[in-house]
């Protein structure tokens, strides 16, 4: 028995014994298509590697902290927002004791840091995120300290990525890049280790971006900095140690984690091409879980998310993240949903010990050819950003707007059809539910700009949805659709789920009736209740001659109100030319159908 052993089953084994599971179905037919225009296989195999077997290692893409030695736990950074410097000093201490490993602050323009360095920027690393001439006043507060001179992390600025979100420069590109240059100068002198230059793929993350767009351009910002920087006599490997990348972690697990994986692979084959040494071939990344999945209705489901898209981050191997508040959206997020966010990385941290394990994700067949795709198509869209004149160039002309467009249009189409689901906003809402106090602030460009873009419009996925629901509650009455229920409990009551599950997405409420079995209890119902909407109920199939009568007399008695069906029927013209509005089904456009079915009742409560 010792010397016995299970026999090596081939790809064209695990094939057939899949589709003796399926039934008949071929394996090709679960195959799926992403927003990167990958296709997921259902089955994966192992294939000749051609990367690094182990971490610390070119080509990166299994980490940059070397296998030999202990695994560097990543940074717990949650951005702090306060309106003084008092203020700002209490909440930094509250979180360091509350397992918080780097300090991390959103600027305010009249607020001076200097206390606030010389407190902490000795005992953890800075993480700050900087626009227009913030870097310059930060730098200044800190080179005034002199007791200090080894601050690590970073105070960090990327011009492109602020032209993106805002659509303007004040200031020249030329100017930008002189003050940034400077800045970097300043700290190679004083502080080495601190980071300058930020290459931010959020504001393309949340245009709708996907994970081939998102490293693509990570890379071509990278490079438009480089060579901006160069030519202002800053030596090569003093700008390539200055750089760190910042990432949106979305909701899709394993595609987040290959996007990471792939985007140190791309960085560390640029660095070497640039002539850059092996240290400033590692990618440093910082990240945040994305606003884009985030929503205003079920704000809890957010802890869920952040929860999954953190995890993804620390498994890709981040070395600062953020975590964002379940009800960020409302601006500052408050002492208890901080210290959720918070608490989220230490229980990823303590309790899973993922910092313990160096790529937990590296062998999984699935994983690496994940990769090895990802980074293929960015290497493709990379090269066709260069040569359309990099990527200055291509906001202005458009080109990246138009790019993140269509597959923007592709995600809300899906949410809009339900193949996308958004738990509590397009599916299993709950009309109950208290939504976060959340405004939308309307972008405006100054006239004194230097250059300016075509929009790239910051959203979330969820948004759509939630104007309905703002639509429905500006209603003079409560929406509601009475559903008119055919035959027994089993007949009717799978349909009346699904059309009350359908609709509430939509912030409309629907009523039913009792079992009906005839015309006059069905008139009674209507009479009753008066309400604008009906939806009809049943086993189709067995009821359809009689479903027809109900629609006309529904139609000859009560012509101002609409009547709708659930479900698709086979002879769906027959229905709608006897005066059926239109059907609600598992394939139907749910936002078109809401959005059209508010207008409706909105027309009929102004009428």
């Amino acid at each position: 028995m010792k010397h016995a052993s299970f026999p090596l089953w081939q790809e064209k084994d695990w094939i057939e014994k899949s589709e003796q599971s399926l039934k008949g179905k071929k394996v090709e037919q679960l195959i799926n298509r992403t927003y990167e225009q990958i296709k997921l296989k259902p089955l994966y195999f192992k294939k000749e590697q051609h990367g690094s077997q182990f971490p610390g290692v070119p080509d990166y893409r299994r980490g940059i902290d070397s296998y030999i030695d202990q695994k560097q736990p990543w940074r717990i950074a949650q951005t702090i927002q306060a309106s003084t410097a008092n203020e700002l000093k209490d909440k930094i201490e509250a979180a360091i004791k509350g397992g918080q490993t780097a300090v991390s602050f959103s600027v305010q323009e009249d607020i001076s840091y200097q206390s606030i360095f010389e407190e902490f920027a000795d005992r953890f690393p800075i993480c700050v995120h900087t626009k227009k001439s913030q870097q310059s006043k930060l730098v200044s507060e800190l080179c005034s300290i002199k007791e200090i001179s080894d601050v690590q992390g970073f105070i960090a600025t990327d011009p492109l990525a602020q032209l993106a979100s805002d659509g303007y420069l004040r200031e020249p590109v030329n100017a930008v890049y002189d003050e940034l240059a400077t800045n970097i100068q300043i700290t190679s002198q004083k502080f080495p280790e601190l980071k300058t230059i930020l290459v931010d793929t959020s504001p393309y993350h949340n245009g709708g971006a996907n994970a081939v767009q998102e490293i693509a351009i990570s890379l071509a910002s990278a490079v438009f900095h480089l060579e901006e920087l160069s030519n202002r006599n800053i030596p090569i490997e003093t700008i390539l140690s200055k750089y760190i990348f910042h990432f949106s972690i979305g909701a899709n697990f394993f595609m987040e984690i290959a996007k990471l994986r792939a985007a140190r692979m791309l960085w560390g084959e640029i660095v070497k091409a640039y002539g850059g040494s092996k240290e400033n071939q590692k990618m440093v990344i910082s990240a945040r879980t994305s606003t884009f999945t985030k929503t205003v209705y079920d704000p809890y489901v957010n802890l869920l998310r952040s929860s999954n898209e953190a995890f993804a981050a620390v498994i890709g191997g981040v070395q600062y993240l953020h975590v964002s508040p379940y009800n960020e959206l409302e601006g500052n997020g408050g002492e208890f949903s901080e210290r959720m966010a918070r608490n989220t990385q230490l229980i990823l941290k303590e309790e899973a010990l993922i910092c313990k394990t160096h790529d937990p994700s590296g062998g999984s067949w699935y994983i690496e050819e994940l990769t090895d795709e990802i980074a293929n198509k960015a290497w493709e869209l990379f090269i066709q950003i260069d040569d359309s004149g990099g990527m200055l160039s291509s906001l202005v002309d458009g080109e990246i707007q138009s790019q993140l467009s269509k597959v923007l249009e592709n995600r809300k189409n899906d949410s809009f059809t339900r193949q996308q689901s958004i738990i509590g906003t397009n599916i299993y809402a709950n009309l109950q539910d208290q939504p976060l106090k959340f405004s939308v602030q309307q972008k405006v460009t100054p006239e004194d700009v230097a250059i300016k873009i075509p929009e790239l419009k910051q959203t979330r996925l969820s948004e759509p949805y939630e104007n309905l629901r703002r639509m429905s509650e500006k209603l003079e009455q409560k929406p509601v659709v009475g559903v008119i229920c055919i035959g027994g409990v089993k007949q009717f009551k799978p349909q009346a789920d699904f059309v009350a599950g359908f609709l509430a997405p939509g912030g409309i409420v629907t009523e039913k009736s009792e079992e009906t079995d005839s015309w006059k209890q069905i008139q009674k119902y209507i009479d009753s209740s008066n309400y604008s909407t009906y939806c009809l109920c049943g086993a189709y199939g067995e009821f359809e001659e009689w479903g027809l009568s109900i629609v006309k007399e529904f139609q000859a008695i009560y012509p101002e109100k609409r009547l709708y069906l659930a479900g698709l029927p086979e002879h769906k013209d027959v229905w709608l030319q006897t005066g059926v509005k239109g059907f609600f089904h598992r394939k139907s456009n749910c936002y078109d159908s809401l959005l059209s079915l508010l207008t409706e009742m909105e027309e009929t409560t102004h009428a």
